[in-house]
């Protein structure tokens, strides 16, 4: 089958900071791990000037990307606001 490369952004929401937050976190950096396991994850990482997060994944369609990110537990608890990108690979190391 084959899939398409997307971007997700992950920003701090109104949510961000409040009891619970690193918890939250937490689950999100299991959920990254299960998605590496399971072959969707190319990569993930935060900027080191600025709290946003940036998330590679590979889908077969936009609305499993879709899912994906809504399915994050810190996406679905308030504490990131995500956006979804598509992304077309120009060049890639190997």
């Amino acid at each position: 089958m084959e899939t398409q490369s997307y971007v997700i952004l992950l920003i701090p929401a109104n949510d961000y900071g409040l009891e619970g937050t690193e918890e939250k976190v937490s689950e999100h950096f299991r959920y990254l791990q299960q998605l590496l396991k399971d072959g969707s994850l190319t990569l993930a990482g935060r900027f080191s000037e600025v709290l946003i997060g940036l998330v590679m994944i590979e889908a077969s369609s936009r609305d499993v990307a879709l899912e994906i990110m809504r399915n994050d537990p810190a996406v679905k608890a308030g504490v990131f606001h995500a956006e979804l990108y598509p992304w077309r690979i120009a060049l890639k190391a190997e």
